[in-house]
């Protein structure tokens, strides 16, 4: 892997140089403008920030190593509630995940509906002497949908998950961005509780179809060092298997961390590392050690 560090680190800079470029400019407002966004995955708040990559990653379990490609596309959104108590927005979206590890091939494509429901106006910290009617913290109900194409396998697989966050305006509280006072740093989170379901062939027996339930929490936690320069991101999922008609094990924890370089003050591209442990939901559930380099990408 260390031979493919040079090359990423060329990319990148050259890619960063020129994020800063009109044209870049100009197709970066146009998504905003249009509410299109490119992501990792959409398996969680559309807010997360978990850039779209391609990398070379290195899969402890094996000897071997390989690329990776992970994107999702937001294509727009539908606000169907628009008074000041409540918000329900839905957005359909298209991701397309490639790997090429010899352990565990992979080439999905994968649309749904994902909308998230905030259903009580919020509190703001700023106002003072006025009415100020809301919650401090509020719940923030998501919902994705995903039907996925496996053309390694030949077959179409479906995950359904349900799951509740919170949101608040206030500093340090769940959903709040907070910030020191030079905007040098910055960080948000998102804890979530939620029920997923999948329907997978040839999961663990080929030929047969596992459909399964899973409860779920889990804590995504972005920050920044410097004013867009450093991002780091961890994840930590603990899944347990409820379905007891399942093969599949019962507890199914798993653990990410990332940390990414932005050169030339902005927040379009950038060069990482990341570092995975634990049973992948991307992989079939299968218990995973992989290392990645990576270019990243997100508007």
């Amino acid at each position: 892997m260390k031979n493919y560090f040079p090359i990423l680190i060329f990319i990148l800079l050259s890619v960063g140089v020129n994020a800063q470029d009109s044209c870049w400019m100009k197709f970066s407002n146009w998504m905003n403008n249009n509410k299109i966004s490119i992501r990792k995955t959409f398996d969680g708040s559309k807010s997360e920030n978990k850039p779209a990559c391609f990398s070379f990653q290195e899969n402890h379990r094996s000897e071997n190593d390989f690329f990776n490609l992970d994107i999702g596309v937001k294509l727009f959104e539908l606000e169907l509630l628009k008074d000041k108590t409540s918000s329900l927005i839905f957005y359909p979206k298209v991701e397309w995940h490639k790997s090429a590890d010899t352990a565990g091939l992979k080439n999905k494509l994968d649309g749904g509906i994902n909308f998230e429901f905030l259903p009580f106006l919020l509190k703001s910290p700023k106002i003072g002497g006025l009415p100020n009617k809301g919650l401090i913290v509020a719940p923030w109900i998501q919902g994705t949908s995903s039907f996925k194409r496996n053309f390694i396998d030949k077959v179409y697989e479906t995950r359904l998950t349900g799951q509740v966050s919170f949101a608040s305006n206030y500093k340090f509280m769940p959903g709040c961005t907070f910030r020191d006072k030079k905007y040098n740093y910055r960080g948000i989170y998102y804890p979530y509780f939620g029920i997923e379901y999948n329907k997978i062939p040839d999961l663990i027996t080929k030929g047969e179809t596992e459909e399964f339930s899973l409860f779920f929490s889990r804590l995504f936690i972005d920050f920044w060092f410097l004013h867009k320069t450093i991002e780091m991101n961890i994840e930590g999922v603990y899944r347990q298997n409820i379905d007891m008609s399942s093969q599949l094990r019962k507890h199914l924890p798993f653990y990410t961390s990332s940390l990414y370089y932005y050169p030339g003050k902005q927040e379009a591209f950038s060069v990482g590392f990341e570092y995975k442990q634990g049973y992948d939901s991307d992989s079939k559930y299968q218990l995973v050690q992989i290392s990645s380099l990576k270019v990243n990408f997100k508007f």
